[in-house]
């Protein structure tokens, strides 16, 4: 018999105290306090017993949720006199230009209750196309550092005060100088030249070099026009023409359009680079070079072309240079080739190439030019030496940041001091205005009026879409008043300018006008220039000046971020937040460096959460910085890559909250001087001179970056990315869809003998189709189905339609913790992979096992191709996400979209677990009230709230978001063309990523409609669905990537 012992836990239980007696007929041995969450005080004196405290509670909670219920009284000031052309929910839409000395195109601004909301490209125009850039500038109106009207120093002062200074100032004896970037409005010109001054441009990336050559001998000092619409061939040498050298997007838009295969041919672009581009991801064939052999490059296709000897590069490079020189032999009349050095040596020979394939006249022309970048170095060399001898009595700085991109900055800040006057136009107290004697704010542009001509034979116009928020000045306005001219008013001004230079009829003027302010430009007669294309051209001291230059064992480059541009963007966070297009980090700085260097060095080359980067001192002459160093795949060993833009703000300029670094708690880091970390660190120095040969040093210290994209190939699955090239894609061009080599349909095993043969083995498939666990949708059928189709081909990668969706949809801005703890809440990603020289094959030959095999394939090449995937919600018509959401929040609607029930969804996270795409984004915050985001996030901001789209909802904490295909715009277009009893077409709706894409790689539309072109596209036999072996059947297609590229070149 077992021995049953008794354990006791204290006395009292042994014992059997009363005590204890009664504390066993208590659920809870101490009395809950009850009494504290009852409002009446009676029952402080009484015992509550457990099922009494849930009734209690029980009604509580019912009559909590029903006074939920009620509709909430919002009061709202309505107009006295409204406005005719505001209706309250309906949006307006203004032409109007961006021009900020970098970036120029014509742009639509929609307008929502009176408040710019979101700019695109006006597709009226030619030039109606808009960067990222372009698009994320709304946010930058509502910049609450932007000043609040003239100041002295940092006093506060009015308008007439300070007239009177300047006034009196400039009636004084003594030189006045006006600097300015390169002035495209010929009113304003006027009004510059009304005060008398002298006047000085410059360009932080200079051009001087191509307009001095092209000045030399062709007799124009202006940058030629670049027609890409005729060009078969394309050589750049270092000039990123897809992201930020001359008219980028407009580049692009003819670009994409000369490489979609359905031509029958492709154009064909060579790329020699240093660094990994934008442009060079798009290249058929990209060749890594040194800085130094940029002009040894152009020389060997010169003597390719003219069949001499290649001399001064290695034996790739060579290979290279006679594959593109044939090529252009081939394209006579068809060609470009361009470099991005500002070395006239260089700029000299490559003229000298486009003279000998006649490309002059045809896709490069001088006739018509570019009133662009005609900044003059040299110009700005001696003002800042006369600014030091103490020469100038007055300096007015307008539309530029000399303080900041100057590359001699330091000398020039020096020279201020002993500027007697000095007034700056710019908006906020950025590095020039602080070191001003009077700061004069300028409008916005989106406040302004102006006219622009960037070439001959029309006038782009500027208006006001808004009243101004801030007691600011047009800057031209101060100018006519310090002129002393009769007419102060801008406005006047400008139309005055109309009526006598353009308006054919005086009579009419007003009516012409209003016409031209209606589309945003207007003809005028053209001025052509007339040069002399067949002049010749003197290569011998060019030659033999490239070929004498040495580099050392360590060379460095700058270049300019697709998004952040030159630096004047570095407090708008939209911006900051969108992914760079080839090394996917946002929010910072950093050295680009190849593996074998940092793996020579000992530096980190696996950056992620719990990975950070390893930080390196680089130094060029008497300019250092240090940053952390970043592996690029594509970087030419021996050399580092530096971005321009970075670094404001590093004297505590109140230039804006997202311009500094912030910590883990959301605060603004603090140096030891008590001011604000800038991001980065300002490489502009280093554009004054060759850096040719440079140190580089590791510091031992580490710095977190963060990437939204950590893995770098798709590791050979022919499901995710399907390419060819051109050759094999028109010997099978005719095929059905699903049946050419380069796009077969997928197909999955299947337990029976299919082919009976009387085994099954891994030849027994049948299609994916053929498996379906669900029947059809009507929406297959009936009705609206939206979708959309993206030509891989074209995509560029430039990120466009990202900070497009992220500003539509009111995406929040996490910032850079948040993005590296990989919460960034981007509704739609560009995927970038890089091609890899491992594959399964190879690993079969080795003996290596298939998991080791797709390691290694996760290594991209030293010398990658790369493509570009952008990826959102594939609104599938059999959704995984919508089968496992509890409460339904996630649904199918009856027009093919997946949608989301906002005020449903309890945030189980359940639907982004069963996404095979991943594109679903959870709120872990609630960022506009969390303190974290306040220094990154708009939202936190009244003012910066302004830029919030009212038609979608601002999501709160816990809830699920995703691509809506902007249902916004979907509900907006039918009830218009329900209003206008018109069928709904392609050219009537579009989503914020398709107005976006300068490349037109992006269609959305009715893939019920036949006739339109998103169905059309689908249909092409290069569309497939990624991952289409699962069968979710989404109503997002992908056309397969096509190269100009042969075996012996990849």
């Amino acid at each position: 018999m077992a021995n049953r012992k008794k354990y006791w836990a204290a006395l009292d239980e042994l014992e059997g105290t009363e005590v204890f007696q009664q504390l066993q007929k208590k659920e809870f041995q101490e009395q809950i306090p009850v009494e504290e969450f009852l409002a009446d005080e009676r029952h402080g004196a009484t015992t509550t017993g457990r099922r009494d405290f849930l009734k209690f509670m029980g009604f509580s909670l019912a009559a909590a949720t029903l006074a939920a219920c009620e509709t909430p009284v919002i009061k709202s000031i309505p107009y006295i006199n409204k406005p005719a052309e505001v209706t309250p929910g309906v949006a307006n839409h203004y032409a109007s230009t961006y021009y900020d000395g970098l970036d120029y195109s014509s742009i639509m601004v929609k307008t929502r209750e009176g408040r710019p909301i979101f700019v695109m490209g006006n597709s009226k125009t030619g030039l109606g196309k808009a960067n990222a850039r372009v698009i994320g500038s709304v946010v930058s109106l509502y910049d609450k550092a932007r000043l609040d009207g003239p100041r002295k120093k940092e006093e506060s002062i009015s308008w007439e005060e300070l007239d009177s200074k300047m006034i009196s100032a400039i009636s004084e004896t003594g030189r006045k100088v006006i600097l300015t970037n390169t002035i495209l409005s010929p009113s304003t010109q006027k009004a510059i030249d009304a005060m008398g001054f002298e006047q000085v441009q410059y360009d932080p990336i200079s051009y001087m070099a191509l307009r001095e050559t092209h000045s030399t001998y062709f007799g124009v000092n202006a940058v030629p026009s670049y027609d890409f619409s005729k060009a078969e061939v394309i050589v750049s040498i270092s000039a990123d023409f897809l992201s930020s050298w001359l008219t980028s997007t407009n580049i692009e838009c003819d670009y994409s359009a000369m490489k979609s295969p359905e031509r029958g041919t492709q154009s064909k672009h060579f790329q020699f680079e240093t660094t990994m581009s934008q442009t060079g991801t798009n290249a058929d064939v990209r060749t890594m070079i040194k800085p130094s052999d940029e002009g040894n490059v152009a020389a060997g296709i010169l003597a390719a072309i003219n069949g001499s000897s290649i001399t001064n590069l290695d034996n790739v490079t060579t290979k290279r240079v006679q594959q593109a020189a044939k090529s252009l032999q081939n394209s006579k009349g068809q060609s470009i080739v361009l470099a991005g050095s500002n070395d006239i040596a260089t700029q000299t020979i490559v003229a000298s190439i486009n003279q000998a394939l006649g490309n002059y006249g045809e896709t490069i022309n001088l006739d018509k030019p570019s009133r662009s970048f005609q900044g003059n170095d040299n110009n700005v060399a001696d003002l800042i030496a006369d600014m030091n001898a103490g020469k100038l009595s007055v300096l007015v700085t307008y539309g530029c940041n000399p303080s900041y991109d100057l590359p001699n900055a330091a000398a020039f800040n020096e020279g201020m001091k002993k500027v007697k006057t000095s007034v700056c136009m710019n908006g906020v107290a950025d590095e020039t205005a602080m070191r001003s004697t009077y700061i004069a704010p300028d409008h916005h542009y989106l406040e302004s009026w102006n006219d622009l001509s960037l070439t001959s034979g029309r006038i782009d116009l500027v208006q006001p879409t808004i009243e101004p928020l801030f007691p600011t000045r047009a800057a031209q306005e101060s100018f006519l008043i310090w002129s002393g001219l009769e007419i102060t008013d801008w406005y006047t001004f400008l139309r005055m300018q109309y009526n006598e230079n353009y308006a054919e009829d005086a009579l009419y003027s007003d009516a012409t006008w209003n016409a031209a302010v209606h589309d945003g430009t207007f003809a005028i007669a053209e001025q052509l220039e007339t040069p002399n294309y067949a002049s010749f051209i003197d290569i011998s001291s060019a030659l033999t000046e490239v070929s004498n230059r040495k580099g050392g064992a360590m060379q460095l480059v700058t270049y300019v971020k697709g998004a952040m541009g030159v630096g004047q963007h570095a407090a708008n966070p939209f911006l900051q937040e969108t992914p760079d297009p080839v090394s996917k980090v946002t929010w910072d700085n950093y050295v680009m460096m190849s593996r074998v260097d940092m793996d020579a060095m000992g530096l980190n080359t696996y950056i992620a959460q719990e990975n950070p980067a390893s930080v390196v001192k680089v130094t060029s002459g008497k300019h250092t910085v240090t940053l952390p160093a970043f592996m690029q795949p594509g970087q030419k060993p021996g050399t580092v890559s530096i971005a321009l833009g970075y670094g404001r703000g590093s004297e505590g300029e109140k230039i804006g909250n997202a311009a500094y670094q912030t910590g883990e708690k959301g605060q603004h880091i603090m140096l030891d001087s008590g001011k604000p970390m800038p991001i980065g660190a300002n490489a502009f120095p280093f554009t004054s001179q060759d850096n040719y040969d440079i140190t580089i040093e590791p510091t031992g210290t580490e710095y977190p970056l963060a990437s939204t994209q950590l893995h770098s190939t798709y590791m050979g699955r022919e499901s995710v990315v399907k390419e060819t090239n051109l050759s094999a894609y028109l010997a099978e061009s005719k095929k059905k869809k699903g049946t050419a080599s380069w796009n077969k349909a997928p197909a999955l095993n299947v337990h029976e003998d299919l082919n009976r043969d009387g085994v099954i083995d891994s030849r027994d498939k049948k299609p994916v189709a053929a498996f379906d666990l669900w029947n059809s949708h009507a929406v297959e059928e009936v009705g609206h189905r939206w979708g959309m189709t993206i030509d891989l081909t074209t995509c560029t990668g430039c990120s466009s339609c990202v900070t497009a969706c992220h500003i539509e949809n009111n995406v929040t801005v996490v910032g850079k913790d948040e993005v590296l703890r990989h919460r960034d809440m981007h509704w739609m990603r560009i995927d970038r992979y890089y091609a890899s020289d491992y594959s399964l094959e190879k690993g079969e030959e080795e003996g290596v096992g298939v998991i080791e095999s797709y390691s290694r394939m996760e290594d991209p090449s030293e010398n990658p191709q790369t493509v570009h995937m952008p990826m959102m919600c594939q609104h599938c018509n059999h959704a995984p996400c919508e089968t496992v959401c509890p409460v339904a929040a996630t649904t199918h609607s009856n027009e093919g979209l997946n949608q989301m029930t906002y005020n449903r969804c309890i945030g189980t996270r359940y639907c982004a677990n069963n996404c095979p795409y991943k594109v679903r984004r959870f709120n872990w915050f609630n960022y506009k009230g969390n303190t974290k985001f306040e220094n990154v996030n708009p939202a936190h901001d009244s003012l910066a709230r302004l830029v919030l789209n009212p038609d979608v909802t601002v999501r709160s904490r816990g809830v699920m978001e995703k691509c809506s295909l902007c249902v916004q715009r979907i509900q907006s277009a039918k009830l218009d063309a329900k209003k206008k009893q018109v069928k709904l077409t392609d050219d009537l709706i579009s989503c914020a990523c398709s107005d976006a894409c300068a490349a037109g790689a992006i269609k959305f539309g009715d893939l019920n409609d036949k006739d339109s072109a998103v169905y059309k596209q689908s249909l092409n036999n290069r569309s497939y669905h990624a991952l289409d072996e699962i069968g979710v059947k989404p109503n997002i297609f992908y056309l397969t990537k096509v190269r100009n590229i042969d075996s012996n070149e990849a």
